[in-house]
């Protein structure tokens, strides 16, 4: 049974509550399993199958989907046992005789559930005609270029930066005038009316503060920008070089984003085709309305049955129902919205949505998306999944109870899984040889600085040398970091100085600048999380033991053989 996520508009996503998380909890207790072997199985109609319910069959597909289903995302195991491959096949006959238990007391026949699988169903026919549509689509070349350069483009910038605006403007003159940059630069640096910023290092966007990004993005090698307000402080910088380092992650992100803008840039083609195809908006009618004056007012417009749309064999789309969705989409309060005039600018969009819902599922329905199998099962198992749901919810979830007794208990039992980590603050120096390392330490515990050090001290490892550790001065979890540096930090207190060698051959100078030891969770905070874990347990034992009780009583045949 798969859960299919819901990606419709929010006047859709309403009957879309009655699912709950922890149903998926009961199913996804099931581990990491193999396929199930195919010897001593039942054949009906050319199928396998594994077992049968009251004789409602389980097939041999339906078993290896629901596998697989469970199985995505967890490690695979080399070789299965065959107790796992039964405990499959168990909770798979246990969720056939819930959902025949629930369909025999007529949960399938609430409003709300066949609300949620109707408006399942559309969108999911919506869906696989777009699929249908752009399942070949390829991205464009020129636009995976462009955004594999924006993405991975880096600028090496030389700055000066300038307390007072003046001083600032008086460079800025001084080049435009024919003044050389690097001369005018070093004289401002040397008299101080000037700082200078870190060079020689290749920046991304992301490292560089804001306005600095936004202003270098358009410029080019060579080039100056203008005065930049950073701060207090006003900045004048030359872009010194430009590149794009190989960036295999950063290739495949910008294919992913070249093939989704094809695809919205298609699907809006399609979509104006369909509506030029079907529909006819009544322009004079939707210019009319005005959501935003006092008459006829908003409650008239709700009832007005003028005609805003027209769709070939459809009911046509009345003002009426065009408000109505227009109300939906403001669900915090229309009259808020009718105050701060948001409502007219909204109409064409509602329009549009209403459109687009309707004008694609004539167009699937013409293609005969909803009589093919894809359409058919991804129906069912969700109308399955809902009414599984809506029996745990209704039949087993009121007996479930948790005690405070029961949480205090469990969060003393398992205090270690409710305690905050050790927390250390680190920065560091990377050296290429231990000697260099070793001074360092003992000019720290003499008094040198470390930003000093940092600044000046040779032999130091280049910042982009592979697999090099940085530790900058944020907290970090001592439990996350390599087993080599936690062993060299243990027990160190704020203010101590530690030297780790790492297997690559670096010599890392490590200064404790503050340390948060372990503590457990307080009660109150870990309390709700408590209760929920004990609840999600209760609840599976309660599903288990219902199915059990279900199994007494039906006729409950296994074809799936042990070797």
């Amino acid at each position: 049974m798969r859960y299919a996520v819901y990606s419709g508009s929010r006047s859709e996503m309403k009957y879309f509550s009655l699912v709950p998380p922890i149903v998926l909890f009961i199913l996804l207790l099931i581990g990491p399993m193999g396929f199930a072997s195919e010897q001593n199985l039942l054949m009906v109609k050319g199928e396998k199958i594994v077992a049968t319910v009251n004789d409602e069959p389980i097939t041999l597909e339906e078993f290896d989907q629901e596998l697989a289903s469970l199985h995505a995302g967890i490690v695979e195991e080399k070789k299965v046992s065959k107790k796992k491959e039964s405990e499959l096949l168990r909770r798979l006959i246990n969720m056939h005789l819930i959902l025949q238990e629930a369909r025999r007391i007529g949960l399938d026949e609430l409003p709300e559930v066949k609300n949620m699988v109707d408006v399942y169903s559309r969108v999911t026919l919506r869906e696989l005609l777009i699929e249908r549509h752009l399942k070949d689509v390829r991205p464009d070349e020129k636009d995976v270029e462009r955004l594999y350069k924006e993405l991975t483009k880096e600028w090496k910038i030389k700055s000066v930066t300038f307390e007072k605006e003046d001083a600032a403007k008086k460079m800025g003159e001084e080049i435009k005038a024919g003044g050389d940059f690097d001369a005018v630069a070093k004289r401002v640096l040397a008299d101080g009316t000037a700082k200078g910023g870190k060079e020689g290092k290749y920046l991304k966007g992301k490292d560089l503060l804001p306005q600095i990004a936004q202003t270098v993005s358009n410029m080019e090698v060579g080039s100056i920008s203008p005065i930049i307000q950073v701060g207090t402080g006003f900045v004048i910088l030359r872009v010194e070089g430009i590149r794009f380092p190989e960036n295999p992650e950063a290739k495949k992100l910008a294919i992913r984003q070249a093939l989704y803008l094809k695809k919205e840039k298609l699907f809006k083609k399609y979509n104006d085709t369909l509506i030029k195809k079907y529909a006819k908006v009544h322009r004079e009618t939707l210019g009319g309305l005005d959501y935003e004056s006092k008459e006829p007012g908003f409650q008239k417009l709700l009832e007005d049955q003028r005609v805003v749309a027209e769709i070939k064999g459809e009911k046509p789309i009345t003002v009426g129902e065009l408000t109505e969705d227009l109300r939906q989409q403001f669900f915090h309060g229309i009259e808020r919205a009718i105050e701060s005039k948001r409502l007219n600018e909204r109409k064409l969009p509602v329009l549009e949505e209403i459109l687009y819902k309707r004008i694609l599922r004539k167009e699937a329905l013409r293609l005969g998306i909803d009589k093919t199998e894809v359409y058919k099962n991804k129906v069912k198992e969700y109308e399955n999944s809902v009414i599984f749901g809506a029996f745990v919810q209704k039949a087993i979830v009121p007996d479930v109870k948790v005690t405070e007794e029961e949480i205090r208990a469990y969060y003393s039992k398992h205090i270690e899984k409710y305690t905050f980590p050790e927390m250390m603050k680190i920065r560091s120096l990377a050296f290429a040889k231990r000697n260099d390392a070793e001074g360092a330490v003992e000019k720290l515990h003499n008094g040198t600085e470390l930003q000093w050090l940092m600044e000046n001290a040779e032999g130091q490892v280049d910042k982009n040398a592979p697999d090099l550790l940085t530790f900058e001065g944020k907290s970090l979890t001592t439990r996350d970091l390599p087993e080599g540096v936690r062993k060299v930090i243990s027990g160190a207190k704020p203010g101590d100085f530690r030297l780790y060698a790492s297997p690559e051959g670096y010599f890392y100078v490590l200064s404790i600048e503050d340390v948060v030891p372990a503590r457990p969770q307080p009660f109150e905070e870990a309390k709700e999380t408590v209760a929920n874990k004990i609840f999600s347990e209760k609840l599976n034992k309660a599903a288990e033991d219902w199915a059990d009780k279900l199994r007494a009583a039906s006729d409950v045949k296994v074809y799936l053989k042990d070797k």
